[in-house]
């Protein structure tokens, strides 16, 4: 399935489309790569 996220990434919008198997992998992959790159992700949707 596609997913359409958006939020904040170290402050900056970011609003991108991908696949993922269910929401909640949809999630576990941003907090994944924002654990990866030391990043703050907020106000993801």
């Amino acid at each position: 399935m596609k997913f359409k996220v958006t939020g904040e990434w170290n402050g900056e919008p970011f609003n991108r489309v991908i696949e993922a198997e269910n929401i909640n992998d949809c999630y576990d992959h941003w907090m994944l790569w924002a654990q990866i790159a030391h990043a703050d992700v907020t106000n993801i949707r």
